[in-house]
């Protein structure tokens, strides 16, 4: 009996034996399983809140770092005209923003150049068909053109009439940031641009347009700039060097032979919620204009939308008006009667994209 006894003592005890064994097993399983849920649950605040945050502030820095260099190329641009030299200044635009490792990719951006968006060129004097408003230097087909004129009624050495005509080129930078806002920056007439919607767009960086009344003297000064080249587009990450080369540039300056004379500025755009304000506060803080004179909010139907300067409107034009042009142009123009002086750099730059524009 003892031997019987120490048989099913055995048995006993292995049983018990593989049922600890067992308990041991299930709580490992529930101890990895916890495991990869608090894994899980991290990797998911991570992914939510940290991964946004971070590509928001890289897609913030790619943004400021564009805005640089946009103000870096017009500066250089501006001395090269100006100063009549260097001969070529090389900008890095920065295209791409930083990514996070393994997790989300780099923002790319798109850089543009158009020499010229006037299908077709402009007319000149006398040559426009029946039906046409007679401003000098209107494009043949100005519904999708960039461009800029300005009359004299008595230019350099007393020359009347005299009037210049450019398609001015742009440079464009499309940032479609997912975090951060989207923005585009234009490079235009020797402005830059910055929009971030249909009616947000604010001049970054304006013009040399100036207009200055000392006694009875009223002096206009601006600056007639036009960018030429082979149209190029760079997409991708990293940056590119853009090369602007100066092919000529003159300073013509008009005093109207004695005698006061009307100076007339027209700009065709497709950013007019930019240069709307721009003029604006260039007629009202010379003090010719008063402060109720506005832009007459004149938008037709058809292309293009014109939208000319007219005394005493009361405010007529209004943020509000602002609206997508969708890629047409705004014609925006403006008279000054009675000028006594006025001097506007000409100038052409070419502009290239990589180290083999150079």
């Amino acid at each position: 009996m003892g031997g019987t006894n120490n048989v099913t003592a055995g048995r006993r005890y292995r049983r018990a034996r593989r049922l600890r064994h067992e308990r041991h097993g299930v709580v490992a399983v529930i101890g990895t399983l916890l495991a990869l849920l608090v894994f899980f649950a991290l990797f998911g605040i991570f992914l939510t809140q940290y991964v946004p945050l971070w590509m928001t502030d890289n897609e913030a820095l790619l943004t400021a770092q564009a805005s640089t260099s946009f103000a870096n190329f017009k500066s250089f641009s501006d001395a090269q005209y100006a100063l009549g030299g260097p001969q070529s200044y090389g900008t890095p635009f920065v295209i791409s923003s930083m990514g996070v490792p393994l997790i989300a990719q780099p923002t790319q951006g798109s850089l543009i150049f158009l020499p010229s968006t006037c299908p077709g060129g402009l007319y000149s004097t006398g040559s426009f068909p029946a039906g046409t408003a007679a401003d000098y230097g209107q494009p043949v087909n100005p519904a999708y053109c960039v461009f800029d004129n300005y009359t004299e009624s008595v230019g350099p050495g007393g020359v009347p009439n005299y009037a210049q005509q450019i398609a001015t080129g742009a440079l464009e930078l499309i940032l479609p940031n997912r975090y951060y806002t989207p923005e585009t920056f234009f490079f235009e007439d020797d402005a830059v641009i910055q929009s971030q919607s249909t009616g947000y767009q604010v001049m970054a960086f304006p013009p040399p347009l100036n207009v200055t009344v000392a006694a009875t003297n009223t002096t206009v000064s601006d600056s007639f700039l036009q960018l030429y080249g082979n149209a190029s587009s760079v997409f991708g990450q990293g940056s590119v060097e853009v090369y602007s080369h100066l092919k000529f540039t003159q300073l013509v300056t008009s005093n109207g032979a004695g005698s006061p004379f009307k100076f007339t500025f027209e700009i065709g755009t497709q950013y007019p919620c930019a240069w709307d304000p721009f003029l604006y506060h260039v007629l009202t803080n010379s003090g010719i204009a008063p402060a109720n004179y506005r832009l007459a909010n004149n938008f037709t139907s058809g292309n293009p939308a014109t939208l000319k300067e007219t005394p005493l409107l009361s405010n007529s034009y209004t943020a509000s008006s602002c609206f997508n042009t969708n890629g047409a142009t705004t014609i925006l123009s403006f008279s000054i009667t009675n000028v006594n002086y006025a001097q506007v750099y000409q100038a052409g730059l070419e502009v290239g994209m990589g180290v083999g524009s150079t």
